[in-house]
């Protein structure tokens, strides 16, 4: 299974992935950022976009990675991304899905003032950086998102959503989808 944690930046995706990563046997934290990285890194900064979403190639990458190894690993895969756009659902999460892989796929909610203390009081992020600035875009993609399965983060530790998700995965506790 791959399991895609969607979700605003500082909500907690790579914390519950590493979670998620120690209650499955035998899985793998795929980081698409990294892909993202490796584009903006080659590209000229002419061409440089705001998100890695914008990127053609960085939908088209991931998913012929995640299929890549999904077909070739024996395990769960975990992949913490925030994707703001339809089209990135739709260019990866659906194209991967339509290929018959079974895809969890999670959108961790959580409120502009919990974003916001866990980025800036905790120190991980300065009060007027671009995460905090972007609060406002992320939580408008949380609303908007009609395919995820939407796990609400407030109040609960990692180790909570990360069974969450599991049991969702296992499908002995899926929540109603937002439509």
């Amino acid at each position: 299974m791959i399991y895609w944690l969607n979700g605003a930046y500082g909500v907690g995706k790579t914390t519950v992935a590493n979670c998620l990563k120690e209650r499955l046997r035998n899985a793998h934290i795929f980081d698409p950022e990294l892909v993202g990285n490796g584009l903006r890194d080659n590209y000229p900064k002419s061409l440089f976009f705001e998100t890695f979403e914008q990127y053609p190639l960085w939908l088209e990458l991931n998913y012929k990675l995640l299929r890549d190894i999904h077909a070739r690993y024996d395990g769960d895969i975990i992949a913490p991304m925030t994707l703001l756009r339809t089209e990135s659902y739709e260019g990866i999460i659906k194209r991967l899905q339509d290929d018959d892989v079974d895809v969890c796929y999670v959108f961790l909610d959580a409120d502009a003032e919990t974003l916001r203390q866990r980025m800036v009081e905790t120190g991980r992020e300065e009060p007027d950086s671009w995460c905090v600035q972007h609060i406002p875009i992320c939580l408008q993609a949380q609303q908007a998102d009609r395919f995820a399965i939407h796990v609400d983060t407030v109040g609960k530790t990692p180790e909570d959503i990360a069974r969450e998700i599991i049991a969702i995965g296992n499908g002995t506790n899926r929540p109603r989808q937002s439509i």
